[in-house]
Order: C-alpha cells, then sequence, then structure tokens
C-alpha cells in the first residue's frame, strides 16, 4: 500500500512538473509568436509611412519645379497666352497631386510634419495665383523666397522622417531577434529529453518561417530601393530632352542680334539656370549608375585644355569672370567625365567662391593636374571630410549654402573611376580643388580599361 501510494505520489509529481513544463512550453511559445507578431506589424506599418514619405518628398519636388515654371512663363516677353495658362495649370495639377497625400491611409501622425506641407501647399498655390493674376514679379519674390523657405522645412522633416524610419525598422528587427534568442536558451534548459527534441523541431519550423519572412523583407526593401533608383533615373533621363533643347536653343539666342537688353537678360537666366539644371540631372544619372557599379567609361586621347575652354566658354558668355592658365595636357582618358569634373568643380567656384576664380592645368610626378581655385572663404575648419559625401547635411544645414552636397561626391568618385584623385586644399587664402590623373600613354588604355571596367551585376 505504501509503495503503491509512493509511485502514485511520484507518478503525480511527473504529471505536475511534466503539465508545467508543457504550459510553460505554450506560454514561451505564444510569447515568440506574439513578438514575431508585432514585431512584423511594426515593420508593415514603417514600411508604409516611408513610402509615403518618399512619395512626399518625390510630388512636393515636382510641384516646386512646376510653380517656378508658371512663375517664368506669366512674364509677358516670355511667352504666350496659351503657354501661360498651360504652366498655370500644370502647376495646379502637381500641387493638386500633393495635396492628395494628405488624404491616403498612411499619412503619418507628426502635427509639425503636416503643418509644413500644408504650408508648402498654401505657399505654392498662393504664388501661381499671383502669377496667374499679372503680377509676375511679385510671384517671383515669393516663389524664390517664402515658397523656398517652405519648401526647404518640408524637405527637411521628410528626410528627418525617413531616417527615424529606417532606424525603428532596424531596431524592430533586433529586438524580435534578441527575444527569439532568450526563448530559445530557456526552453532549452528547462525541458528534458523528449521533450526538448520536440521543441526543437517545431523551434527549426519557426526558424525556417522566420527567414522566409525575413527575406521577404528584405526583397520588399531591395525592390523598393530598386523602384527608387529606377524613378530617379526614369525622371533624370526624361529632364535631360527638354533640358538639351532648352539649354541650346538658349546659347543660340545668346548670339541673335536684334535682341533688347531687357530680352537678353531673360534668356541669360534661362541659359544659366537650365546649365545647372543639366548639370544636376547629369550627376542624378551618374549616381544611379555609380550606385548600379554600371557606369561605363570610354577612353579616348583628351586634350585637357580644350576641355577646359568648352566648359569655361559658356559661363564667360553668361558674364563670369573665369581666369585660366592653361599648359598643353593631352592624355588617354573619359572626355565626358572629365568634362563632367570640370563642369562640377566650376560651378562649385561660382556659387559658393570668391569673386576670383581662376582654372589651371599642368604636370607633375607623371601625373597631370587640374586645379580649380578661388579666394573664397571655404568650409568651415572640421568639415573638410564632409565636402566629398554624399548629400552631408550636419544638423539640418548643407554643408555648402545652397547646396544638395553631391556634385562634389559625384566629381571625386568619377576621379576614382579615371584612376585618379581629387582633393581639396587651403593655400593662402584660396581655396584649391586638384584634379589628379595618369597620363598614361596609348599603348597602356586597354589594359587600364579592363582594371576600370564595370562588374556585371548577377540577378
Amino acid at each position: 500500500m505504501r509503495k503503491a501510494g509512493f509511485l502514485q505520489s511520484v507518478r503525480g509529481r511527473f504529471f505536475s512538473v511534466g503539465l508545467s513544463l508543457v504550459v510553460l512550453l505554450i506560454l514561451v511559445g505564444v510569447g515568440m509568436l506574439l513578438a514575431t507578431t508585432s514585431g512584423a506589424s511594426v515593420v508593415a506599418q514603417n514600411a508604409r509611412e516611408l513610402h509615403w514619405t518618399n512619395a512626399t518628398l518625390g510630388a512636393s519636388g515636382i510641384a516646386r519645379a512646376a510653380v517656378a515654371q508658371a512663375v517664368f512663363f506669366s512674364f509677358p516677353d516670355v511667352s504666350d497666352e496659351e503657354a501661360r495658362r498651360d504652366a498655370v495649370a500644370e502647376a495646379r495639377r502637381n500641387i493638386a497631386n500633393v495635396s492628395s497625400v494628405l488624404l491616403v491611409d498612411d499619412v503619418p501622425s507628426d502635427p509639425a510634419l503636416i503643418a509644413a506641407l500644408e504650408q508648402f501647399v498654401d505657399m505654392s498655390t498662393a504664388v501661381v495665383d499671383v502669377a496667374e493674376q499679372g503680377d509676375p514679379a511679385q510671384a517671383e519674390i515669393m516663389r524664390s523666397s517664402d515658397l523656398e523657405f517652405h519648401y526647404a522645412e518640408l524637405a527637411g522633416k521628410l528626410e528627418g522622417r525617413q531616417d527615424d524610419l529606417a532606424e525603428v525598422i532596424l531596431n524592430s528587427d533586433q529586438v524580435a531577434g534578441r527575444i527569439s534568442r532568450i526563448a530559445t536558451v530557456a526552453i532549452a534548459f528547462l525541458v528534458p529529453g523528449v521533450a526538448i527534441l520536440l521543441f526543437w523541431f517545431s523551434f527549426r519550423q519557426r526558424m525556417r518561417a522566420r527567414e522566409e519572412d525575413l527575406g521577404a523583407r528584405i526583397e520588399a526593401a531591395r525592390s523598393l530601393n530598386l523602384a527608387k533608383d529606377e524613378l530617379i533615373a526614369g525622371i533624370s533621363h526624361e529632364l535631360r530632352t527638354p533640358l538639351t533643347s532648352i539649354h541650346g536653343f538658349s546659347e543660340i539666342l545668346l548670339e541673335y542680334p536684334g535682341i533688347d537688353s531687357g530680352a537678353q537678360e531673360l534668356i541669360g537666366f534661362i541659359n544659366a539656370s537650365s546649365a545647372d539644371l543639366t548639370r544636376m540631372v547629369n550627376d542624378l544619372l551618374t549616381a544611379a549608375k555609380l550606385d548600379a557599379n554600371g557606369l561605363v567609361t570610354s577612353f579616348e586621347e583628351v586634350d585637357l585644355a580644350r576641355e577646359v575652354n568648352a566648359v569655361v566658354a559658356p559661363y564667360r558668355r553668361g558674364g563670369h569672370v573665369i581666369e585660366t592658365d592653361l599648359s598643353p595636357s593631352k592624355l588617354f582618358t573619359d572626355s565626358l567625365r572629365v568634362r563632367q569634373i570640370i563642369h562640377n568643380l566650376v560651378s562649385n567656384a561660382l556659387r559658393h567662391g570668391g569673386d576670383r576664380i581662376r582654372v589651371s592645368t599642368g604636370e607633375k610626378e607623371g601625373s597631370v593636374v587640374l586645379v580649380v581655385a578661388d579666394n573664397g572663404a571655404g568650409v568651415k575648419p572640421g568639415m573638410e571630410d564632409l565636402l566629398f559625401k554624399r548629400f552631408a547635411n550636419p544638423g539640418r544645414r548643407a554643408l555648402v549654402a545652397g547646396s544638395v552636397g553631391l556634385g562634389l561626391a559625384i566629381s571625386r568618385e568619377l576621379a576614382s573611376k579615371l584612376g585618379g584623385e581629387l582633393d581639396y586644399t587651403r593655400e593662402d587664402g584660396w581655396t584649391l580643388f586638384s584634379l589628379h590623373l595618369r597620363s598614361w600613354d596609348q599603348g597602356t588604355v586597354s589594359e587600364v580599361s579592363a582594371e576600370l571596367a564595370p562588374v556585371e551585376v548577377g540577378g
């Protein structure tokens, strides 16, 4: 009797322990499921909001450009009435597109961001109204001051929100991963024998499902990033054709006799603005190709002095004074990419440098050197390393006033692709950007081209 009672007690204890382990196993499993589900929900919600933020940033940029076009076309001497009406209608359509993002389900609960978006829409509408009412001068003042201020504020908030969402998505995955690992260790110590084996099997199944889910998220993020790059490349490519026409026709008009001084000034403004836009579009396309490792270089014999003169000539026609000191320098390189670098350096000096700009070429220690110098103040001490980083903006201000932070970064990357380097120095009150390129002879071009050829990205 006593033995039977002892065995029954032992069986009861084993049953209790087993039941406790089963309950604990269920609780831990439920906890892991809830943690994973919660993490997935957070990532999905933030991914939708990130998509909204990207779409809003793109729509507001297009609306800003459309408003500027409407204001420009509203000047009586620029276009006829039909063109002015079309430009105003296009601006209003793009402003409506920006307004429509406030009506979707994924609008973030950020009052400051929503207020900035509404202020941008209101100011854009006000500028177009003034232009349509026949006061283009006042509309231009409003556009260049108030509208640009609201756009910069909105863009800053959207970019900051993008960074915050990316960090939240990353942290959500990390927390879910830590919870999963803690639960695994706890169960491995508490469940003996067969329970451990059964749990391990279940755990492996969950891990496999989690890997598939994580793989799907990574693929979705990759697709989103690819779509963004394709959108930027597509828009940039579509912009190149009209910009080329605008810039080319304005070049012709600048040389056309009999145009009064007022019209000549407007044509000069069109020419300079289209040149800046063309340079920025080329930089965007180049950045996309560099990111995709798809930039193709074509080496040929290049007269560096001729390339400098070709770049400097339009700026001089626009009234800019640029000194040159060009030595005969021929090398084998990609003329298109070299000219793009020179454009960026000269434009940077004109926008942000001093009142004297000097371009010189020469040779030094087996390299061809091009130097674009200006007598401006340069960047603040300690900020030199940020000059060649894309979109560098410490705090909420650009590193260089009026700059989006892409031209110098693209120029350094292009210099590297050509086997050279681009650096920044300060000497005797002058800011110097120096491009160093190797003096290859024609016999080594094939070898160098193969060495620097882009790698094909499969899949």
